[in-house]
């Protein structure tokens, strides 16, 4: 049975990993990043997002941190925006509305490929992240005519894995869903692991991730779609041709 250790938030690897047991994996969740709300930043959210014409949430945990303050207020003359599927998928739940999101892709340039973004004259949009980020879909954003703020509702702080017992028992595999993690793993892990992570198997959702694990010195990196069952799938097919 592999054993696949998953490298994302806590709050958004729950399913994951209930997905990989019910396929036959040994799963386990390796806390590299935690996650912490920005009070002040969410008390203004509401206010905010009652001003906007667009709100556009870059990652599951956006959607996370900022739903509780915003599941009270009238958004249905807001469009709704997600950078990734799955996170159009998490909103959609929670509001009961169509997110957009870009059919293929999942990062700032396939959504900024959307024909809806194309003209954005007279549109106030506000961007619900993390604390700091890429400035490139605010800049081009901005740039087609759109007023753009932030709304930085958390923080990403350092996890704390139990790096004995990856020793006596490393993985597999590695799920990485974002270019952080993997500077998180290589750095947390330290100069003694760097060898065993340059060997391991990767499962990302992403070129951009598969670049930075690339660029580490990772060899064995399988990139599929951002959906946790395709994440899954892409392993399953690994092992059954990898046994």
């Amino acid at each position: 049975m592999p054993r696949v250790l998953v490298a994302r938030p806590q709050a958004q690897s729950a399913e994951l990993l209930r997905l990989l047991v019910a396929a036959g994996f040994d799963a386990g969740h390796l806390p590299l990043m935690e996650i912490t709300s920005e009070p002040d930043a969410l008390a203004a959210l509401p206010g905010q997002a009652a001003t906007a014409d667009c709100l556009i949430f870059v990652s599951p945990s956006a959607i996370d941190q900022a739903w509780p303050a915003l599941r009270t207020l009238d958004l249905a003359a807001k469009r709704l925006v997600c950078v990734g599927r799955a996170s159009a998928a998490k909103l959609a739940a929670l509001s009961g509305r169509t997110a957009l999101h870009p059919a293929e892709g999942s990062d700032s340039e396939a959504l900024l490929a959307l024909p809806e973004l194309a003209d954005m004259r007279g549109q106030r949009v506000l961007i619900v992240r993390g604390v700091g980020g890429r400035p490139l879909l605010a800049q081009s954003l901005a740039a087609r005519g759109a007023a753009v703020e932030f709304a930085e509702i958390y923080r990403r702080l350092d996890g704390a894995p139990d790096w004995a017992a990856f020793d006596r028992a490393p993985p597999d595999a590695v799920i990485v869903t974002s270019g952080e993690i993997v500077e998180q793993l290589f750095r947390l892990a330290g100069p003694s692991r760097i060898r065993t992570l340059q060997c391991l198997l990767y499962c990302v959702p992403h070129p951009r991730v598969a670049d930075r694990l690339a660029a580490q010195g990772a060899t064995r990196i399988m990139t599929t779609r951002a959906e946790d069952s395709a994440l899954v799938a892409g392993l399953k097919k690994w092992f059954c041709r990898h046994p």
